[in-house]
């Protein structure tokens, strides 16, 4: 007798026993187990996220409130930070933050105006303990010279500009009744902590000249008014323990860098600042 012929009840019967068995209880809660502890997780990892987050603002809010105090700039003043690393909650257990970052803006210092970088890097959540390493970088640019000119020669300067690894000004001086007009091209350096502007090149009325010849025939009579090492100090706005290490010229910026090592961000040399020589 063919499927279709057989009696009702025993067509029933044999599509029953031909469906396939439920799953067995213990294998369907082991799933449900699955999913919840998958969805655990996933809220767990967005929880951390979160705090991460938050920690990484709050942190930095601290750090840029600590700029502006020991840089005595303005409360509102805007002061950019980053922290690198991927969990500053995993760093702060580890007790040590990877690097900082801050952009500190414009700011002035030793009469010059200019953009302030600084970053630290093995930041000890301590901050009683060295940090590795503290770098910072002030850039000047052109345009912002001439608020030195004062400190770059005793002559009356003209205007101050970037050429090559010069710093160069123009000056008028008049010598037994013969106008001279100047150039001077000046090399910058860091000098025992200080900014110092040493002559390399000299022009007279757009003539090159030999800077040691011409020293020797009318020093004397120009006194250090073109010839003298200037110096200018940046210590004061500074912390004190910031080592000014190098002074370029890169295209149209003087670049300042100063740094140190083992740098304890709470003692003396971090919230004091540097002080500069008498006279």
């Amino acid at each position: 007798m063919s499927d279709e012929t057989a009696p009702l009840p025993e067509r029933v019967a044999a599509q029953l026993d031909a469906a396939p068995a439920p799953a067995p209880p213990t294998r369907r809660r082991g799933r449900i187990a699955l999913v919840v502890a998958l969805v655990v997780l996933a809220l767990l990892v967005v929880a951390a996220v979160v705090a991460d987050v938050a920690a990484r603002a709050a942190i930095r809010g601290e750090i840029a409130d600590r700029t502006r105090a020991l840089l005595e700039l303005d409360p509102e003043h805007p002061v950019d930070v980053e922290l690198a690393g991927a969990s500053v909650l995993w760093q702060a257990v580890t007790g040590r933050f990877e690097r900082v970052d801050i952009d500190a803006g414009e700011i002035a210092t030793g009469g010059l105006q200019g953009r302030l970088a600084v970053t630290a890097t093995g930041i000890p959540t301590d901050l009683s303990q060295p940090a590795e390493r503290v770098e910072a970088t002030f850039r000047v640019a052109e345009s912002d010279l001439p608020a030195i000119a004062s400190a770059l020669s005793s002559l009356e300067i003209e205007d101050v500009v970037l050429e090559g690894d010069e710093v160069r000004f123009r000056s008028a001086l008049d010598v037994l009744g013969i106008p001279l007009e100047f150039a001077v091209g000046l090399r910058p350096e860091a000098v025992d902590g200080a900014l110092a502007f040493t002559p390399s090149t000299l022009s007279l009325n757009g003539d090159e000249l030999d800077l040691e010849e011409f020293a020797g025939q009318f020093g004397g009579i120009l006194g250090d008014g073109v010839l003298a090492t200037q110096s200018v100090c940046v210590a004061e706005s500074l912390p004190r323990d910031l080592v000014l290490e190098a002074v370029t010229v890169e295209g149209d910026e003087l670049v300042v860098r100063l740094g140190a090592d083992d740098a304890v961000l709470e003692g003396d040399g971090f919230t004091e600042r540097g002080t500069c020589p008498a006279g």
